[in-house]
């Protein structure tokens, strides 16, 4: 079984990796095509989504199995929930802080990276026997 810090660094890497996506689409369409930041938005965060499942599944959690259709649903329904949260608090950030677009894009993802999408991915990627308590060595 994979150190739970060792697994925290690699989707730390990849949301990295995820959320520069999802800045440079945000910072193109905002300076580069005029967009208001509420309506580029969200298809950064969706570019930043797809790459989070691809990533965590392969790099952070090395899910090998093959059951991509029914955990790329659940992951979308992780990601449902947090696209709202992110949305929101995007939103309330810009609203009630005097902070840069930018700035208010970190923090909203950091607080629901840590609080909503990592705990829920855990459980999503962890292998049967992780969910059961037993190392899959043990068998």
């Amino acid at each position: 079984m994979d150190h739970p810090l060792r697994t925290l660094s690699r989707s730390a890497i990849v949301g990295l990796v995820a959320t520069g996506l999802d800045f440079f689409v945000l910072i193109a369409l905002v300076s580069g095509f005029g967009l208001p930041a509420r309506v580029a938005s969200f298809p950064a965060l969706t570019l930043g989504i797809a790459a989070q499942f691809v990533g965590n599944k392969w790099v952070a959690f090395r899910d090998p199995s093959r059951d991509w259709l029914r955990q790329a649903g659940c992951f979308l329904a992780i990601e449902a929930l947090g696209f709202a949260c992110n949305a929101f608090c995007f939103d309330r950030l810009l609203v009630l802080s005097h902070l840069p677009y930018v700035v208010c894009r970190a923090l909203s993802t950091s607080i629901v990276y840590f609080g909503v999408c990592l705990p829920l991915w855990s459980r999503l990627f962890a292998s049967r026997s992780e969910l059961d308590g037993h190392d899959a060595s043990d068998a």
